[in-house]
């Protein structure tokens, strides 16, 4: 078990505090600067496209599918939710939730999982697909978050804290 261990990128363990910090933060209302809070869709939507490019057409496909689920499934999920922005600070008030947390802790499990089990049992294909697509609709769900708070900090006036 050490000798896996020791085998995980050193990069995984700090941003698996990062997202689990993150996370934890999520429960509580907070102000968040815009920038943060487009930060993590751009990075899993990029994570996403790289898994995309090294996919068969079938499996380009379906990630394409996915990703689009997760996508209305987080932009539905965020056009619910009262959400006030400071515009001259640049920050959106996102009321408290554990959803960013346990979707921030299921993609990295998935992806962590793909990368273990490429390297113990790659001949598990079909796991190593579900685990992925799994982790394009968790992709979508930050993405169609993202978008509907950059759209909705576009369109509000320029009063601080005006609620939305």
């Amino acid at each position: 078990m050490l000798q896996i261990l020791s085998e995980i990128p050193i990069f995984v363990w700090p941003l698996f505090a990062l997202l689990l910090v993150r996370g934890l933060r999520a429960r509580k209302t907070d102000m968040v600067p815009l920038a943060v809070l487009l930060v993590l869709p751009a990075v899993f939507f990029t994570w996403s496209v790289f898994s995309f490019l090294s996919s068969d057409p079938t499996s380009i496909f379906l990630r394409i599918f996915c990703l689009s689920i997760g996508f209305f499934m987080g932009y539905l999920h965020m056009q619910k939710l009262k959400l006030r922005f400071d515009k001259q600070k640049r920050r959106i008030e996102v009321p408290g939730s554990w959803i960013p947390l346990i979707l921030s802790m299921s993609i990295f499990t998935a992806k962590f999982a793909i990368g273990m089990i490429g390297a113990l049992a790659p001949e598990l294909n079909g796991l190593l697909l579900g685990l992925d697509l799994f982790a394009t609709i968790i992709s979508g769900i930050f993405v169609g978050r993202g978008v509907v708070c950059f759209v909705r900090y576009q369109t509000a006036s320029q009063d601080s804290l005006e609620k939305n």
